[in-house]
């Protein structure tokens, strides 16, 4: 039997195509169709059958009804939405950072919808903490807050740093941001980003990243969104700001210098002696390098030298390859702490098990194997 033809206005389905960032042979690629045809579509000489507008909603990440409206409408480009992304790439976006940004957007909005169905307040608004324009003391304040301790912090000593990602995540996350993690870019395009919003902030981090850069990126992101909070936010001066920022809540200047001088004693190499401060801190040692810097802690040629030795090593060492557990790769891809917000209102009715299922990206039957696996909280690989 033949498809029913899509009675779709051509503007409307150019704006979907347009807004995702996809030309029009990837776009037809995507949705199983020749480019001649789509362009013919969009040009009102041809139409879609309703099934390749189904899964042209499904590429465009729209939905069916949406292609369906008489005109386009109103919304702002992605780029002037997200404005205040740290980092991201310059407009126009590729789709791959488009399409993140609009999921980014979805999730917050369903998170205000479920902690109003459940009468609940988002954590964020409760999350106190004076501003102070001196990065320094506000990482002090900070840290404190987050209630993660320097004893608890030297005692990781996870080379992989996915103990310390999964710590610090927690933490951020009991405070009210939304932590999710994305491998669409590359991390020489992307490693993170911070989306603001006045109830329930978020935080994407780049999973292709390593660990414990993911958890530097983590804490400097937090930085954007409590600048951002307080209107301090400065494209020209924030991005220093923040790296100064989270440097210094994760790398206390007097332990960590303390650390360091004990450490040049004991390790027979001044690469040693770099690796396992940066191990007790949970930070990569091209990180713990420029911490140290920062501290005046080695002279100019001992610099160049050990980052050097570091810049070679990471050259040649092997990248990862992805895989792993499909559940903690959906936790890390969405979020614990909004999977967790999700099951809730299933659990209160709030939500529906198809809309939670649809919020969540997987099947119904796969929710008690999420649940098994929030409770044991370590981050994907």
């Amino acid at each position: 039997m033949k498809s029913a033809p899509a009675l779709i206005e051509p503007e409307v389905l150019r704006w979907a195509r347009e807004s995702a960032g996809y030309s029009i042979d990837e776009a037809s690629s995507k949705i199983a169709v020749r480019a001649e045809k789509l362009a013919a579509v969009e040009h009102g000489e041809l139409q879609l059958t309703l099934r390749q507008a189904e899964r042209a909603a499904r590429v465009y990440r729209r939905s069916l009804a949406m292609l369906f409206l008489p005109e386009p409408p109103a919304e702002e480009p992605v780029e002037t939405q997200f404005r205040r992304l740290p980092g991201s790439p310059q407009p126009p976006w590729p789709s791959e950072m488009r399409l993140l940004a609009r999921t980014v957007t979805e999730r917050q909005e369903a998170a205000v919808t479920i902690y109003e169905e459940l009468d609940e307040q988002p954590p964020w608004i409760d999350f106190s903490l004076p501003f102070s324009d001196v990065a320094d003391t506000l990482a002090d304040e900070a840290r404190t807050a987050l209630g993660i301790t320097l004893d608890q912090q030297r005692s990781w000593r996870d080379p992989t740093g996915y103990r310390p990602l999964t710590a610090w995540r927690e933490a951020v996350e009991l405070v009210g941001v939304l932590v999710m993690q994305d491998g669409s870019l590359p991390v020489e395009q992307l490693r993170g980003f911070a989306a603001v919003h006045p109830l329930v902030p978020a935080i994407v981090l780049n999973s292709k990243d390593d660990a414990r850069a993911r958890a530097f990126t983590l804490v400097h992101e937090l930085g954007h969104l409590l600048r951002a909070r307080a209107d301090h936010a400065n494209a020209d001066a924030d991005e220093a700001w923040c790296d100064q920022f989270a440097g210094v809540l994760l790398m206390p200047a007097e332990p960590f210098s303390s650390d360091f001088s004990a450490l040049r004693r004991s390790e027979p190499t001044l690469l040693n002696a770099v690796d396992a401060l940066s191990r007790s801190y949970g930070v990569t040692p091209a990180a713990g390098l420029v911490r140290i810097s920062r501290l005046h802690l080695l002279a100019q040629p001992e610099l160049d030298r050990v980052r050097g030795d570091i810049e070679r090593r990471s050259a040649s060492a092997p990248r990862s390859t992805g895989g792993g557990d499909y559940y903690r790769n959906t936790l890390a891809r969405l979020g614990p702490a909004f999977t967790r917000l999700v099951l809730a209102g299933l659990d209160e009715a709030a939500v529906t098990s198809a809309g939670a299922a649809g919020l969540l990206g997987t099947r119904i039957d796969h929710f008690p194997k999420l649940i098994e696996r929030l409770a044991d909280p370590v981050e994907a690989a």
